[in-house]
């Protein structure tokens, strides 16, 4: 709502602003509580698994086979150049149930760039994921969570909802496995969306991090769904 108002704001006079919000309260009033998700509403015991920047050659197959091997589906919020580099990985994430995501084209900072590379950054990356599976993303994750009123804007062209995170694994940072698992079961609720990469540099901890936190969670009561699936909890 603020990015709404702000540019009615630079096109519009005081009383014409007020009518023009009047008017438009209960839509956009609506929409401006459901464009940042973060977690879900519910009573449910259930948490979504995402994965930002892949798909990575060596790091992705090994998740994918461990959320086979445990039975997990999740969300992978693809950058759209990786997935031109390995179609066939984007492939795979489809064919074994798991969901697709925008994380934009380049994965470059979002937050001050101008509207009409934002515009062709989001869009690329949907081409991108629609030329390899017949399906454009539904959700949107800006990288590093950072996002403007341009960004809200062109969601809401696309009809993508932006989905940002509650726990944050900080695998990103290479922290110890253990701290990873601690930080995870420590922070978990119901409806948590939980934050991981399947592309990072040298050596990364996301796997095996991953391998230790699904039975950790399931101990502890919880389930895995997907995005689209915990968001159809409320």
């Amino acid at each position: 709502m603020r990015c709404i108002v702000k540019r009615l704001k630079r096109r519009l006079g005081g009383f014409f602003l007020a009518i023009v919000l009047l008017a438009f309260s209960l839509r956009v009033g609506a929409k401006a509580e459901i464009v940042y998700r973060s977690a879900a509403k519910t009573e449910r015991m259930r948490v979504a698994l995402t994965f930002d920047d892949g798909p990575h050659p060596r790091y992705t197959p090994q998740i994918l086979d461990i959320l086979r091997e445990n039975g997990v589906h999740a969300t992978f919020f693809t950058v759209g150049s990786n997935a031109d580099a390995y179609p066939a990985l984007i492939r795979r994430i489809r064919a074994e149930g798991h969901e697709l995501g925008n994380h934009t084209y380049h994965h470059h900072r979002v937050g001050k760039m101008d509207a009409a590379t934002l515009q062709q950054e989001i869009s690329s990356c949907s081409d991108t994921v629609f030329a390899i599976t017949g399906e454009r993303p539904l959700y949107f994750r800006p990288p590093e969570g950072v996002c403007s009123c341009d960004v809200e804007e062109i969601c809401d062209e696309l009809d993508m909802t932006i989905v940002l995170w509650s726990v944050d694994t900080r695998d990103w940072a290479h922290t110890p496995i253990p701290e990873i698992c601690e930080n995870v079961r420590r922070n978990t609720r119901n409806g948590s969306i939980i934050l991981m990469h399947d592309f990072i540099g040298k050596n990364s901890p996301t796997p095996e991090a991953l391998r230790q936190i699904i039975p950790m969670l399931r101990e502890l009561g919880f389930e895995f769904v997907t995005v689209s699936q915990l968001l159809a909890e409320e």
